[in-house]
């Protein structure tokens, strides 16, 4: 007869075995990253929509002129970056949880390709209204 003691993983917490567990310490990793892009694009979507309000009324130049501050552009392609890849790491889960096999392979492919295509489309609008010189 075995003893519980002769056998160390049942020693181990659940994390423990999960960290042991090869897919699954890839799974973990994918659900910090998504928290921390969460974390990060919270607080630069309160900014986002605190500046939208006040400029709402602006004419075209005041918002070229707000747009080519620095800190303003900065803040505008961390926000989309951040956003874009959240939405991928999001939409990739749901695609692993309700489909399979070359489904899943082709859905992957169509969201990684999607949103990095409209993330750098996001992000050269935002380079070409921060860089344009503002019309009089």
């Amino acid at each position: 007869m075995t003893n519980s003691f002769d056998h160390p993983k049942i020693l181990r917490s659940n994390l423990g075995r999960m960290r042991q567990l090869g897919a699954s310490h890839h799974i973990v990793e994918h659900w910090k990253a998504e928290r921390l892009t969460a974390i990060g694009s919270a607080p630069l979507s309160i900014w986002f929509v605190i500046q939208m309000l006040r400029l709402a009324d602006a004419d075209h130049k005041t918002v070229v002129q707000w747009a080519g501050k620095p800190v303003n552009t900065v803040l505008l392609l961390s926000l989309m970056i951040l956003t874009f890849h959240h939405m991928q790491m999001g939409l990739q889960v749901i695609t692993s949880d309700y489909s399979r096999g070359k489904n899943k392979t082709i859905l992957d492919l169509i969201i990684k390709g999607g949103t990095f295509f409209l993330g750098l489309l996001s992000v050269i609008s935002i380079l070409k209204l921060a860089l344009a010189p503002a019309k009089k």
